[in-house]
């Protein structure tokens, strides 16, 4: 599999890292006539970072070339192995996730015992650390999707989805660090509560509960989620608390040091090795060679070294999210942290606020270009969030680290009092915050976003100009104008226009007239959300539900996490199926009957099927809107179908008449249209919403060819993105996100 560089584009690098080490050699012996020539160019410094960056991409070639043949060969150990008569060794904490309890497990002979690969296994219950199995499962080596090349990255080599235990021995827990780990987890009981699960998170690195809850959420929502993991924050303050400690003994600097870093590696041990922990021990472990050999500190070469480290001893480490995360926080607050917390003085901040301010916000900026492809959102609360949540999270922490030990005594249950107090604060604020509207919007991930991040990066440090106070007012209020306008522009005077959103192989129609927004169907997962932030869209008047297919409503919880919806409006009967995740939500909840008529804006939005009640769970019960504009000279005419197919249609075709759009039925089915259809309905435009290389093969060519016999301009969402399409005085104006308009 592709998960890193194939071995021939290694070969190539090597080759590049050569040339690039003959390059600095080159410099080195031309420095004199060089210097002669032009006293301006520093050959020096250029014939040193030369020569690092060859020998650096000669040692993560190599380092790599090694790794991958030694995880290929993990990978054909395997091969033609009966699962069976292996032993199974779980390692880590399990992750529960939608199809099952995943853990990673090391793959052991089970006659000589001998380690042949690692895996992630999937069953239907829980595996704690150290647990031994023998199983009965279904073996697959891993494909060249993205979740895929993660687990390669971390060592995994196949997939087993267990069938059957056939015996599971609990391990030896009662020993070493992960006996200590697994008595305190015991006594905090993650289980029980939030809180609890939170404080087992924070304390010991274990998250399987804390993942599952509303709290994980919140904290997610308001950009907390990294006050939860382990990483150099936390070794931070059991650095701080250890050398307070130790500076009330007679040992000397040296001694105290090597104490510290030694339990910064139990800690980093006991919590499961995250690989942003282990970056903060190669750090403080750097640091504190330059104090032996009396070398001056550079937390930026500490930085570059625990890369190097990493990279040497798992090139994979440099794959893992929270590592990328770790290390580019830490590069810019150590590059603009000061720089920045000084603007905000400039502004009037007092240096108790600006410094914490700045960290969140410089974290921020360095992250963004990595979370919000992979997650889709942004928190805007997260700078506020952090500085108020911050400390109590700290305070937990410490509390926690001195205090849960105690809870292993006889009646030391009582000790978790305060850290289960400071966890449910902690709890109460992130979901305080969360409420805000717009704490979190969702966000497309586009090309220019790290160009615009790194680039502005770099610029501020050529420039590094001292901004003076009236200077920094200026830009924030230009900015915030502009800002300001453009949110009243789509809030207030958005033109009239129904937008078929490119949400993948789903439906989801935005009608809007102004204030006045609707949203027919609501997509099958977090793109619909995605698609209306783009879209600028801030609120929803409501959103109707075709029918119960997980394509229509999946959304739709995303879509209510992240902004204000009034109602959500289903066919009459349908609300007696409505699925458990909606139902329990807090919003008012409308059936239309066939001729009811909801109005957004200029729009009349008819319902014209089905014209019984139904129960919303098979394609013919689809609810279909007749939309109507017609205000200052502009019209339109738009059929909205859902997954209703031609059978459905020919019922009330004739009473809807000569439309200007047909949104086509089912994706664009073979089923879903008919030339007797057209010939009644005599769409100038027909539109479909389907999924780029969706195994369906929507739109049907047949369905394509019907429409374009009948006079229609065919559109696609999977060729052209959202289809916007505009009331007209000589018929409808369409956009599309990837094309010219179309008349």
């Amino acid at each position: 599999m592709s998960c890193i560089l194939p071995v021939g584009q290694i070969g190539a690098l090597v080759v590049l890292g050569f040339l690039v080490l003959a390059l600095g050699v080159m410099c080195r012996k031309r420095m004199g006539a060089a210097e002669r020539l032009c006293n301006q160019v520093r050959w020096k410094e250029a014939y040193k970072v030369l020569c690092c960056v060859g020998v650096g991409m000669l040692v993560g070639c190599v380092t790599a070339s090694v790794w991958l043949l030694r995880w290929q060969g993990h990978a054909r150990s395997l091969g033609g192995v009966s699962i069976g008569s292996c032993t199974l060794v779980v390692k880590g904490d399990p992750s529960i996730g939608e199809f099952g309890i995943s853990s990673t497990a090391d793959v052991l002979d089970g006659v000589s015992g001998r380690y042949r690969a690692s895996v992630r296994f999937t069953a239907d219950e829980a595996f704690e650390a150290g647990s031994k199995l023998r199983v009965v499962g279904r073996l697959k080596p891993l494909g060249d999707d993205e979740w895929a090349r993660s687990r390669f990255m971390k060592g995994e080599v196949a997939h087993l989805q267990v069938v059957r235990v056939i015996n599971a021995d609990g391990g030896s827990f009662l020993h070493g660090v992960d006996g200590l780990r697994s008595l305190l987890l015991t006594a905090i009981d993650p289980r029980q509560t939030d809180a609890r699960a939170l404080l087992a998170g924070t304390i010991c690195g274990r998250t399987t509960e804390l993942n599952k809850t509303e709290a994980n959420e919140a904290f997610a929502r308001c950009g907390l989620s990294h006050l939860v993991a382990v990483s150099g924050s936390h070794l931070a303050f059991i650095s701080m608390l250890l050398e307070a400690a130790l500076r009330k003994t007679r040992w000397g600097s040296g001694l105290t040091r090597f104490v510290v870093l030694g339990v910064m590696v139990w800690y980093v041990l006991f919590t499961g090795c995250a690989p942003s922990a282990i970056r903060s021990v190669v750090m403080v472990a750097a640091s504190m060679a330059t104090t032996l050999f009396k070398r001056r500190a550079h937390p930026l070469s500490g930085l570059s070294w625990a890369i190097c480290v990493l990279m040497v001893c798992n090139p994979g480490t440099v794959y893992d999210l929270g590592f990328q995360l770790s290390a580019l926080s830490v590069l810019f607050l150590l590059v603009f942290g000061k720089y920045v917390a000084h603007l905000l003085e400039q502004l009037g901040i007092p240096s108790v606020m600006s410094e914490p301010l700045s960290l969140t916000l410089v974290a921020q900026w360095a992250t963004l270009p990595l979370t919000v492809p992979v997650f889709g959102e942004m928190s805007v609360v997260a700078p506020l969030a952090n500085v108020v949540v911050g400390p109590v999270m700290s305070a937990l922490l410490v509390v926690g680290l001195l205090v849960t030990p105690a809870a292993l005594l006889p009646f030391g249950a009582c000790m978790l009092v305060i850290p289960d107090t400071l966890a449910r604060v902690s709890i109460f604020l992130a979901n305080m915050f969360s409420r805000i509207p717009y704490a979190s919007v969702k966000i497309e991930a586009s090309w220019w976003l790290p160009i615009v991040a790194y680039g502005f990066a770099v610029l501020a440090y050529i420039a590094w100009k001292d901004v003076s106070r009236a200077t920094m007012a200026i830009a924030f209020s230009l900015v915030g104008a502009l800002l300001l306008g453009n949110t009243v522009r789509w809030l207030l005077f958005a033109p009239p226009s129904v937008v078929v959103l490119d949400v993948g192989q789903a439906d989801a129609i935005l009608l809007r007239d102004g204030p006045h927004t609707m949203l027919v169907d609501a997509g099958v997962d977090e793109q619909a959300a995605i698609a209306l932030t783009r879209n600028y869209v801030m609120h929803l008047d409501a959103v109707v539900v075709t029918h119960w297919d997980r394509d229509h409503w999946g959304g739709l919880p995303d879509i209510l996490d992240s902004i204000p919806v009034d109602r959500i409006i289903v066919a009459e009967g349908a609300l007696a199926a409505m699925p458990e995740e909606l139902e329990e939500r807090t919003i008012e909840k409308a059936e239309l009957a066939e001729g009811d008529c909801v109005h957004v804006g200029a729009f009349a939005c008819t319902m014209v099927w089905p014209d019984v009640p139904v129960d919303g769970e098979e394609n013919c019960d689809s609810v279909c809107l007749g939309v109507s504009y017609e205000r200052a000279g502009k019209t339109l005419d738009m059929l909205l179908t859902g997954d209703a197919e031609c059978e459905e249609l020919a019922v009330f075709a004739d009473e809807v008449g000569d439309i200007d759009v047909l949104k086509v039925g089912h994706h664009g089915s073979k089923v879903s249209l008919t030339g007797e259809l057209l010939d009644v309905l005599e769409p100038e435009i027909a539109v479909a919403s389907a999924g780029e290389d969706n195994s369906y093969g929507h739109p049907d060519r047949a369905c394509v060819q019907l429409a374009k016999d009948a006079g229609a301009l065919f559109l696609c969402t999977k060729d052209v993105g959202d289809i916007v399409i505009y009331p007209g005085e000589t018929g409808p104006r369409v956009t599309t996100e990837r094309s010219e308009i179309l008349k």
